[in-house]
C-alpha cells in the first residue's frame, strides 16, 4: 500500500514546508489543491509541480476549483462558463502530466437550481474534453448524492469516474453507500472522518464514520490495492508530527482492511 495525503487542508504553514514535510515523515504521493480560490495559500500550479520535483513527491491527483459548481446545472449561462473553466483546467493538468483532476458537482449546501438534462449535457463536455487531453476526471460526492448518480450512471466514458469523500458521506449523506455503486469506477479518494454533522477533515477513527464497512468497499475498488489518500488536517501538534500521525492513522486504516473481507467477515482482532 502506498500512501498520500492532501496538502491543501493544512494551510497554516507554507506551501514549501507541507510539501517537504509530507516527503520527510514518508507519504509516498500527494494531492495538491488546484482550487483558485486557494490560490493565495496553494501558490501556482506550476510552482506547486516544481515543490514536488524539488522533493521528489509524486503527485497522485489534484482538485480542481470548486466555487461555482452548482451553477453547472441552472440555466444561467454562467454554467457554461464554468465548464468552460473545467474544460480549460483538464488542458492544463494535461499539459502539467497529471493524471487525475477532482471535481465537485455541486458547491455548498444550495440544492442546484436547473434541470439534470442540462446539467448532464455540459458535463459531457468536461467528458469529451477528458478523452481530448489523455486525463481522468473524478466527480466528487458533496451535499446532494443525487446529483453525482445521475452523471455516473449517464456519462459512459473511462475518462470519467468517482471520488469518494468519506466525511461528506458520513455528514450529509449517511444513507448512502457510494461505494456499494461506483467502487469499481473509483479514480480518487478523499478519506477523513468527521462527528457526522459537520466536514471537519479529521483523521480516520477520531469521529463517527463506520471504517470497517468502509474498508468493506473500498477493497471492492482496484485502487485501493496501492493507494490510500487522506484528505485531513494535522492538528495543532506541528507539522511533521501532524503528518507523522495522519500516516499512522492511514496505516491504521490499512491494517484494519486486512482483516475483513467484502462479504462481511472479519479477524478476531476486529470482533
Amino acid at each position: 500500500m502506498l500512501y498520500s495525503i492532501y496538502s491543501g487542508v493544512t494551510t497554516a504553514y507554507p506551501i514549501e514546508d507541507r510539501i517537504a514535510a509530507i516527503r520527510s515523515v514518508g507519504f509516498d504521493a500527494v494531492c495538491l489543491d488546484f482550487e483558485a480560490e486557494l490560490a493565495a495559500t496553494e501558490t501556482s500550479w506550476d510552482n506547486q509541480v516544481r515543490l514536488c520535483e524539488k522533493y521528489g513527491l509524486p503527485i497522485e491527483n489534484v482538485h480542481l476549483t470548486g466555487d461555482g459548481m452548482t451553477t453547472v446545472w441552472s440555466e444561467d449561462a454562467a454554467g457554461d462558463a464554468v465548464i468552460d473553466r473545467l474544460v480549460k483546467e483538464l488542458s492544463d493538468m494535461a499539459s502539467l502530466g497529471i493524471r487525475v483532476g477532482v471535481a465537485h458537482v455541486t458547491w455548498g449546501h444550495d440544492r442546484p437550481a436547473g434541470s439534470f438534462a442540462l446539467g448532464l449535457s455540459r458535463y459531457l463536455r468536461a467528458a469529451e474534453a477528458a478523452e481530448k487531453y489523455g486525463v481522468y476526471l473524478a466527480l466528487e460526492n458533496s451535499v446532494y448524492p443525487e446529483y453525482v448518480r445521475y452523471l455516473l450512471d449517464n456519462i459512459d466514458s473511462k475518462h470519467v469516474g468517482f471520488c469518494w469523500d468519506s466525511g461528506h458521506e458520513n455528514a450529509f449523506s449517511p444513507g448512502e453507500d457510494f461505494l456499494d455503486a461506483y467502487a469499481d469506477r473509483l479514480l480518487a479518494m478523499h478519506i477523513h472522518d468527521n462527528d457526522g454533522v459537520h466536514d471537519l477533515h479529521a483523521m480516520p477513527f477520531t469521529g463517527t464514520v463506520n471504517w470497517e464497512h468502509a474498508v468493506r468497499g473500498l477493497k471492492r475498488s482496484p485502487l485501493f490495492s496501492r493507494m490510500l489518500t487522506l484528505e485531513c488536517g494535522i492538528g495543532k501538534s506541528g507539522l511533521e508530527d501532524g503528518f507523522a500521525a495522519a500516516l499512522e492513522s492511514a496505516k491504521r486504516l490499512y491494517q484494519l482492511s486486512l482483516c475483513v473481507d467484502t462479504t462481511g467477515g472479519r479477524c478476531e482482532e476486529h470482533t
